[in-house]
């Protein structure tokens, strides 16, 4: 595809470029053609993408450069023919755009009198607002907070299908330091900051936005004694002069120091004793994250978009509204003299460590992708001559169109209705391409009516890679897609991946169990450790708001690993595929019997492998991540009908092969799940 990216400004120190910077990356090792639009770029310009800087007078208020920025955006784009146009600020004609701001209209119209609406700056502001969250306007929404999702839709009465929700996003550049101990005494030494001295940090590009005016005022109202130990450290892209004259007026000049926009923002975070960020409008507010992920305390208003995780890491305050100042200095000064500090830094790293908090850039090119796709599908019903979209990633951009795709011929590896795949080289690499080609109005119609969603492509296989890549499991490396648009039952599409070497599938691999059970030390660890990876990942994929609807031994694939002649878990990886029926929702929002019919799949497609009751056990424990007996009373119900569901696809291949080929199975029932 081919995008253009605007932007107003670029400098590498707010918490929007970050994201913006991230996103294009993404796009670019995805193979979209990438065009950037900006006013001013200043750092490293990125590779492999097209920077185009629309300078222009610097003359005039904000408000006065952005229209002018504007304009000059609006001749650049329409010489040149784009799939989408991607705003990262808000302005008319985007097809997408990357929600990081707060609401205009609902933080100024309740401040401000009747009269400012006829001003210039409100005028541009709430236009350009309009254009973009209007019920008229076209433009899809990747939006990163659901509070500031809920004003828009107040002030302007967005549809909810506008919207879609990106997760909760770090940075991997600015993963918490790892010698924290060290970094923390070399910091505070370049600070000239006494070990035992309190050191808070205020981050943010934006001084009057984030509350440094509400930070510096707390600083003055600490008492005497904590006082003199504690230092405020300002970090920031913006005109520092106001704040040093007030805090020259509150007399904390002395205890107050500005270091200007940085990059090494880990660093500083191991070095600090807590964050204060008492914003007056943040719509995410992306350093409370980092700083608890680094382990530092974070006392924050409730208007950040991302002061919800504060209170879900038990890691820092949250000031509710209406705003107290009062209330700001009493948490402070109680805060930095608590021991409970030290909880807040544990708990907060543990929240820290979670993986899904790293793949946000996936998320929003995804959406991008599929936004794309559906206006392009809706656009070209009216023109069935160019009803396909590819997208390949560079080293097979030259395998031809869609229907040439489609036609490739290799060793076929499996076949069923409306569905094909096979191997094919290309400069001496394999892949797999997997086509669809409709599964017909019955199959649709059989699947609506036991209430399943029908697979009509390879979309999902697509999307579910993407999502067990931001999940942190091993899948399959994606390579192309394509579809057409028209009859959903005859529609067809493909997928292309690069060839996993050195696999076998799990079934295969475990299948010599049932003659010769691990016996040694190493082939128990080694089979303890195939429990523990899918336990794993059937949980993980289960709290994300996933199913895989085909989870069965047959699609795992071992890479084993082997240490002086060993098997060894550390060198072995476990690969998910077959993902073309795979659901996605919204994290914690799997239905029960889809988790149901995971679980069984893999009950029922392991039950020959002469397991023991202690290994069924385990898996059980894992998945629960409760304690056995806990999760045996709490879970009876769910365990039972994992069960019958199990013993109901058992006893029907019992039905279809001959009796003498199937060993006697393990149950769970055995496993003590049953009273």
């Amino acid at each position: 595809m081919k995008l253009a990216l605007c932007l107003y400004k670029y400098f590498p120190y707010g918490g929007l470029q970050r994201d913006f910077l991230r996103i294009l990356k993404e796009c670019d090792r995805r193979g979209h053609s990438v065009h950037v639009y900006t006013s001013e770029w200043q750092g490293e310009r990125p590779n492999g993408v097209a920077l185009h800087v629309l300078r222009s007078s610097r003359i005039g208020g904000n408000h006065v450069r952005d229209r002018r920025f504007f304009s000059r955006l609006q001749k650049a784009l329409s010489n040149t023919q784009f799939d989408a146009v991607i705003g990262f600020n808000k302005m008319p004609g985007l097809d997408l755009y990357y929600g990081a701001d707060f609401c205009y209209l609902g933080r100024t119209a309740p401040q401000h009198r009747p009269l400012y609406r006829f001003m210039p700056r409100y005028r541009h502001h709430y236009a350009f607002e309009r254009a973009v969250f209007s019920r008229d306007s076209e433009t899809q929404i990747l939006s990163l907070s659901r509070r500031e999702k809920s004003v828009y839709q107040q002030y302007y009465g967005t549809p909810e299908e506008r919207f879609h929700m990106l997760p909760a996003t770090l940075d991997l550049d600015r993963k918490p330091a790892t010698d924290r101990s060290g970094i923390r005494a070399s910091i505070r030494q370049d600070l000239n900051v006494a070990s035992s001295d309190i050191l808070l940090f205020f981050i943010g590009s934006g001084f009057k936005t984030k509350g440094l005016d509400r930070a510096l005022t707390a600083l003055a109202h600490l008492p005497d004694d904590l006082a003199k130990r504690t230092r405020l450290v300002i970090v920031g892209q913006d005109q520092a002069g106001p704040y040093l004259r007030l805090a020259q007026k509150l007399g904390v000049a002395d205890r107050v120091q500005f270091l200007g926009g940085r990059t090494d923002i880990p660093d500083l975070l191991a070095a600090g004793d807590l964050l204060i960020h008492p914003a007056h409008a943040e719509n995410t507010g992306t350093v409370l994250l980092e700083a608890i992920a680094a382990g530092l305390p974070v006392i924050a208003t409730d208007v950040c978009g991302y002061a919800d995780h504060i209170v879900k890491a038990v890691a820092g305050k949250v000031l509710a509204s209406p705003f107290d100042q009062d209330e700001l200095d009493h948490n402070l000064a109680k805060a930095l003299e608590s021991p409970e500090r030290d909880t807040w830094s544990q708990n907060g790293q543990r929240y820290g460590a979670d993986p899904n908090l790293y793949h946000m850039p996936a998320s929003a090119v995804d959406a991008i992708e599929s936004a794309v796709q559906r206006r392009q599908q809706g656009a070209l019903t009216e023109k069935p001559v160019t009803n396909s979209w590819v997208y390949l990633r560079r080293d097979l951009d030259n395998l031809g169109d869609f229907h040439q795709i489609m036609a490739v011929e290799g060793e076929s590896f499996r076949e069923a209705p409306g569905r094909k795949t096979v191997r094919f080289a290309k400069d001496k690499k394999n892949y797999f391409l997997k086509t669809h080609t409709g599964v017909g109005w019955q199959e649709i119609i059989k699947n609506l009516f036991y209430f399943r969603l029908p697979v009509l492509g390879a979309m999902n296989e697509w999307h579910g890679a993407h999502h067990l890549q931001r999940l942190g499991i091993d899948t399959l490396t994606l390579a192309g897609y394509g579809t057409e648009s028209g009859n959903p039952a005859r529609r067809r599409s493909f997928i292309i991946t690069d060839e996993i070497l050195d696999t076998q599938s799990l079934e295969e691999f475990c299948s010599a169990w049932r003659k010769r059970p691990p016996r040694q030390a190493h082939e128990i660890r080694y089979k303890r450790w195939l429990i523990q990876s899918l336990a794993q990942i059937a949980r993980r994929l289960h709290n994300s708001g996933a199913n895989h609807r085909d989870f069965y031994l047959v699609h795992f694939l071992l890479q084993p690993g082997v240490v002086n002649g060993k098997l060894h878990a550390d060198a072995s990886r476990l690969f998910v595929i077959d993902l073309h029926r795979m659901q996605l929702r919204r994290p914690g929002h799997t239905p029960k019997r889809w988790k149901i019919k995971d679980v069984a799949g893999l009950h029922y497609s392991s039950m020959d492998l002469g397991l023991t009751t202690r290994d069924l056990l385990r898996f059980i424990r894992l998945y629960s991540q409760a304690p056995l007996r806990e999760t045996l009373d709490r879970d009876r119900q769910f365990w039972k009908r994992v069960e019958r569901r199990a013993n109901r696809l058992y006893a029907a291949e019992r039905r279809r092969l001959p009796a003498s080929d199937i060993a006697p199975a393990q149950t769970l029932h055995s496993a003590g799940t049953q009273p």
